[in-house]
C-alpha cells in the first residue's frame, strides 16, 4: 500500500512539472533560473537587472510596477529579459561572479554565532541530563517503562 501511494505522489509530481514546462513562458523559466543562480529573490533580480540596464539603481515604486506585471500579466520588460540571458550565459560559461552584481554573501554575525553555539550547547547539555536522569532512576520506577501500553500488547 505504501508504495503505490508513493508512486502516485511521485506520478502525481511528475504531471505538475510537465505542466509547468508546458504552460510557463520560457522568459518566466528564465528569470527563475537566472534569480535561484544568483540566489536573490525575484525581486531583487528586476532590482539587478533595472541597475544593469539603466546605469543607476530605481526606488522600490518603479520596480514594484514591473514586477506587478510580471506577477499577474506575466508582462517582462525588456531589460529584465536580456538580463536573465546574460546572466545564464555567465553561468554556463563559469564566468558568472555575484559580486560584480554586488551581491554579496552575508556570514552570520558574531552575535548570531556566539548565540547558535550557545543554543547547541544547551541542547547537548540538556539532552546528556535528560539521558542520566532516565539511567539514574530507581529499579521500581524503570519497571513502568519496560510494559507495553499500546494496542498490540494489552
Amino acid at each position: 500500500m505504501r508504495t503505490r501511494s508513493k508512486s502516485n505522489t511521485a506520478s502525481r509530481s511528475r504531471k505538475a512539472i510537465e505542466y509547468f514546462n508546458r504552460h510557463v513562458d520560457v522568459d518566466i523559466v528564465a528569470i527563475l533560473d537566472a534569480s535561484s543562480v544568483l540566489e536573490v529573490t525575484e525581486f531583487q533580480f528586476f532590482e539587478l537587472a533595472y541597475r544593469d540596464w539603466h546605469g543607476r539603481k530605481a526606488n522600490e515604486q518603479i520596480i514594484e510596477k514591473y514586477f506587478a506585471a510580471y506577477m499577474f500579466a506575466e508582462r517582462i520588460p525588456s531589460w529584465v529579459r536580456s538580463f536573465a540571458r546574460k546572466i545564464l550565459r555567465l553561468h554556463a560559461n563559469g564566468r558568472l561572479d555575484p559580486k560584480s552584481f554586488g551581491i554579496w554573501q552575508r556570514l552570520p554575525s558574531t552575535r548570531m554565532r556566539f548565540f547558535a553555539k550557545a543554543y547547541t550547547a544547551a541542547l547537548i547539555i540538556i539532552f546528556i541530563a535528560i539521558t542520566l536522569s532516565v539511567y539514574s532512576l530507581p529499579e521500581e520506577v524503570m519497571a513502568v517503562f519496560r510494559q507495553c501500553y499500546f494496542p498490540p500488547c494489552y
